[in-house]
């Protein structure tokens, strides 16, 4: 059964995490060199992560499976370890068994199946900067989030430009897409409400449709999270009592809330229908929560930035390792470097393990 709650409407099934609400700090800048709170930084503290048995549909410590790439920053079309990334930082589905990847600093998006092979959809690392049309000569500056809608668009989060824009899939154009700027001024860095294109962000992370068709989008530089709906910009949640520090990745729970991964409040949060915001409770500390995903199980699955792992929890809370080793960084079958992002789709938990410049997965059922 579905339910209309304001600004998306949902599939109402069993709630998925339980919220408290306790406020998190508001930080300064989201690239300020906080100790534990620089996503794309080093040094980061470790934290001691849980060891209690999870419902997690993988395997706890579930060996990798390299997908493409191979630990060497590069900008390279090709299939397994042949091709390069620099940075990705952000995923979503494409078709039934493949993701589009925000790829930072070669300004680009690119598509990986699960054989491993990858393409450039638009953008390359001489063509940074701002300019829309057929997808083929698109720039970009610093895609950081990326957002596939129904009907095959796909929202892109630039932090560069500080826009949101927009790929509209058109056979007849150069790249099979057009692009656009759906919301934000190229360039122009700031927090305003209004028309989308005189509306103002601050290095947008991540994109996310809801089943009304309206774009939500982490705004890290002001805090908030952002709505784009109907040519319209407002605020939805993180400017009232309770704010948010690095509101880095969101994602839908089964029960209709957003799951917000504030990386800087090393914090699990949530925002229900009024936009009020709660606190995940969990059996253990997170550490620079970068990315979250939501499997079909309701299992939540984050990118655990600070510790190098991937962790699942449960309904109950409960945190167990999925992928890497707590406090190791590394580039093998076991080890991550600063994962940035989870995905679930297609059989396969996907990973966008960052510093290792490579698409990891984990199988899951």
């Amino acid at each position: 059964m579905s339910f209309n709650i304001g600004f998306f409407t949902v599939a109402m099934l069993a709630g998925v995490v339980s919220s408290m609400g306790q406020p998190a700090p508001h930080g300064a800048s989201p690239h300020a060199p906080r100790p534990g709170t620089a996503p794309h930084g080093h040094g980061m503290p470790q934290t001691t992560g849980a060891t209690a048995t999870s419902t997690t549909t993988p395997a706890a410590g579930a060996a990798l499976v390299v997908v493409a790439g191979a630990g060497t920053a590069g900008f390279v079309d090709g299939t397994g370890a042949e091709a390069r990334f620099n940075k990705p930082i952000r995923l979503a589905p494409f078709g039934p068994d493949a993701v589009v990847v925000a790829d930072i600093f070669n300004h680009a998006l690119r598509v990986v199946t699960m054989q491993g092979e990858v393409r450039t959809l638009t953008g390359a690392p001489d063509q940074k900067g701002h300019s829309d049309g057929p997808a083929a000569g698109a720039w970009f500056n610093s895609p950081h989030g990326v957002g596939t809608s129904a009907d095959g668009r796909i929202a892109v989060a630039e932090a560069g430009n500080h826009t949101l824009r927009l790929l509209t899939p058109e056979k007849r154009v150069a790249g099979g897409y057009t692009v656009t700027t759906l919301a934000g001024v190229p360039s122009e860095k700031g927090l305003r409400n209004g028309p989308a294109a005189q509306a103002l962000f601050n290095s947008p992370h991540a994109a996310l449709w809801a089943a009304d068709g309206a774009l939500v989008a982490p705004d890290i530089g002001n805090a908030v999270l952002r709505r784009v709906s109907h040519g319209e910009v407002t605020t939805l949640a993180g400017d009232g009592t309770e704010k948010f520090v690095y509101p880095m990745d969101i994602a839908w729970a089964r029960d209709g809330r957003l799951l917000v991964a504030d990386a800087g409040a090393n914090l699990l949060r949530t925002v229900d229908e009024k936009g009020v915001v709660g606190t995940v409770t969990t059996s253990a500390p997170l550490k620079t929560p970068h990315g979250v995903a939501v499997g079909p199980d309701g299992t939540v699955y984050v990118a655990d930035m600070g510790t190098h792992r991937v962790l699942a929890i449960d309904a109950a809370g409960t945190v167990t390792t999925v992928a890497g080793v707590e406090g190791e960084a590394g580039s093998d079958d076991r080890h991550l470097n600063k994962p940035a992002a989870v995905l679930v789709h297609a059989g396969w938990l996907w990973i966008a393990d960052l510093d290792n410049h490579r698409i990891v997965a984990v199988a899951v059922k």
